[in-house]
């Protein structure tokens, strides 16, 4: 990809900035306004409980005297608890947006507008992926940050009243660049192990006639329920492959934590949540070892076309 195309694509992807700023960007920042609000009026409901700050004093003190370690889990622990809630509001606004991109294009009619620019179809394809893999984690991983540094200066103005220090006991523990950079690392690899459930969406926003996001719920649901009605009838047995289940278990063990694991045994499918709570490197990076990301990838670079070919023959809604 050459430096126009680059160019046209980060064009492109601003485009879906300005035209949805509520989900990318007011959503985010919505809420960790909502958090960092949730945490002080907590607070001031705790303060006039603990009118002398006597408890809230002693606990920080106690933190204070911890080891390095155990502050580490604490306090990264406290701050990565909190990110989750972005993560998870963050996947279901992809989701959604990804169903509707290239539909609405169709329904408005504004197909006809985009048409006549010199832009491609597969850009403007990818673009829609790449503001799903990028743009959006990018302004989710922001607002985190931000809340982070909000959340440790309010701690550290609680630390000061306590008399403890503030950047041995909060901010060197929470450990923020690594944080940080394995929140960034993660959301890379959770959007390339997505990627063919974010393709299927787009593939499917491409030629449904209408409500895209039930169409694609709808054909792995009937396929899965399908299989399992042939299956009992013929042999009284649960499929080993499903493939409604697959995708169940694709969406479910990505790299957020408390993800669902959903395991294939003989006849029979198990589903177990995962307590894990922190990301680290070896997690992330495991998943890039997996044979299921490559094959996954494959299937979404097909759905991909797929999507760009629909996207060529469209007129109108």
């Amino acid at each position: 990809m050459n430096n126009r195309s680059l160019t046209t694509l980060a064009t492109l992807v601003r485009r879906e900035l300005w035209e949805s700023p509520i989900a990318f960007k007011w959503a985010p920042l919505g809420i960790g306004a909502l958090i960092v609000l949730f945490v002080t009026v907590s607070l001031i409901i705790g303060g006039r409980v603990d009118a002398e700050l006597a408890f809230t004093s002693d606990v920080l003190r106690q933190l204070a005297e911890q080891p390095m370690e155990q502050r580490r889990l604490l306090v990264s622990g406290f701050l990565f608890s909190f990110a989750t809630i972005f993560f998870q509001i963050m996947l279901l606004i992809i989701l959604f947006y990804l169903s509707g991109s290239l539909f609405d294009d169709r329904k408005d009619r504004s197909i006809l507008f985009w048409k006549s620019l010199p832009v491609s179809d597969g850009m403007t394809v990818i673009s829609k992926l790449a503001s799903a893999c990028l743009l959006v984690p990018g302004m989710f991983l922001l607002a985190i940050v931000l809340t982070h540094i909000l959340l440790l200066l309010i701690a550290s103005g609680y630390g000061l009243l306590a008399g403890v220090n503030p950047f041995t006991t909060f901010w060197l523990p929470a450990s923020l660049p690594r944080l940080w950079s394995v929140m960034l690392l993660g959301l890379v690899v959770q959007a390339l192990w997505l990627m063919p459930i974010y393709a299927w969406l787009l593939f499917c926003s491409s030629w449904a006639p209408r409500l895209p996001i039930l169409i694609a719920i709808a054909i792995p649901a009937g396929l899965a329920i399908a299989q399992h009605a042939w299956t009992l009838i013929s042999s009284f047995t649960l499929p080993g492959f499903n493939l409604g289940l697959i995708m169940l278990k694709r969406l479910g063990s990505s790299v957020l934590p408390m993800s669902a694991n959903i395991e294939f045994g003989g006849n029979l499918q198990t589903i177990e949540f995962s307590e894990d709570l922190f990301l680290n490197y070896g997690t992330v990076f495991s998943y890039l070892t997996r044979p299921e990301m490559w094959i996954g990838l494959v299937i979404a670079a097909a759905l991909l076309f797929g999507a760009i070919w629909f996207r060529r023959r469209a007129t109108d809604g």
